[in-house]
């Protein structure tokens, strides 16, 4: 990991915010290579990556890294995390003051440090987040959005893909889009 975001890290593990450090155990802020193509962004960690201080580590984590994995992707190719840093409590979707302050504080300044090719905003938290887009995640994944300058992609949340046909479809699709566009 680059100093930057090892920095960025250090800021998040000790960040107060906003009022969802008060509950959580771990500050999670991502990992992955520096370098990445791509960036994949969630909605906000749960109870095992709460523990953990890592993302995607529960069940929907390996699902995520088998879905990769059949797809030709390893998960260290990626720089994987969140919308918010912290766990909201009791797994409720995170506030919009929450995404606010996080994306300012933390996910902007990551996205400008790694530079991906393209980023991956999986579910309606990432897509609010960094598209600005309320409406319908479909319809959200038929549009065209740009971060910084960096391509992004709406696409399913990995836990509605582990459980739902059309999602996992979705998914699928969106993620060898993004591989296209790493690509160049």
């Amino acid at each position: 990991m680059s100093r930057e975001l090892e920095s960025l890290a250090r800021g998040i593990a000790r960040c107060r915010a906003c009022r969802l450090w008060e509950t959580r155990t771990h500050a999670v802020p991502g990992e992955g290579p520096a370098e990445a193509d791509i960036m994949l962004v969630g909605e906000g960690p749960g109870e095992a990556e709460d523990l953990s201080g890592r993302p995607f580590v529960g069940r929907t984590g390996e699902f995520l890294n088998r879905f990769l994995a059949e797809r030709g992707i390893e998960r260290s190719e990626l720089f994987i995390t969140s919308s918010v840093k912290c766990r909201p409590p009791s797994n409720r979707d995170p506030k919009p003051d929450e995404i606010e302050t996080c994306r300012e504080k933390w996910l902007l300044p990551q996205i400008e440090a790694i530079r991906p090719r393209v980023i991956l905003l999986a579910g309606k938290a990432a897509v609010r987040s960094l598209a600005g887009w309320t409406g319908a995640l479909g319809k959200a994944r038929e549009m065209a959005f740009t971060v910084g300058g960096v391509p992004a992609l709406a696409t399913y949340h990995p836990t509605a893909a582990m459980r739902f046909p059309k999602p996992r479809a979705g998914l699928a699709e969106d993620i060898e889009r993004a591989r296209e566009l790493a690509i160049g």
